[in-house]
């Protein structure tokens, strides 16, 4: 299994069981500007309602599995196999 289908594989568990909100290695083609200093994740409203949305929180915050904050959104996606092929990796 290549690293694509892996976290293609782990991104559709964790959305199917609606097990926690997921955290990605920041990306350096989003991870710019005001998106710098952030850890990018999908809060698990997000998550619950199928929604690919990445967010940023401050670096360094604690993160809770269920994290539902609506923090600043750095990009949207229509489906997993969209955020998986542009880079993202949890």
């Amino acid at each position: 299994m290549n690293d694509r289908e892996y976290q293609k594989k782990n991104l559709e568990k964790i959305f199917r069981d609606a097990s926690f909100s997921p955290v990605f290695i920041s990306h350096p083609k989003y991870c710019i500007g005001e998106f710098i200093d952030v850890t990018p994740y999908i809060a698990y409203d997000d998550v619950m309602e199928n929604k690919y949305i990445i967010r940023g929180k401050e670096l360094g915050a604690k993160h809770n599995e269920f994290d539902s904050e609506k923090r600043p959104i750095i990009v949207e996606y229509n489906s997993i196999d969209e955020l998986v092929n542009d880079g993202w990796r949890l």
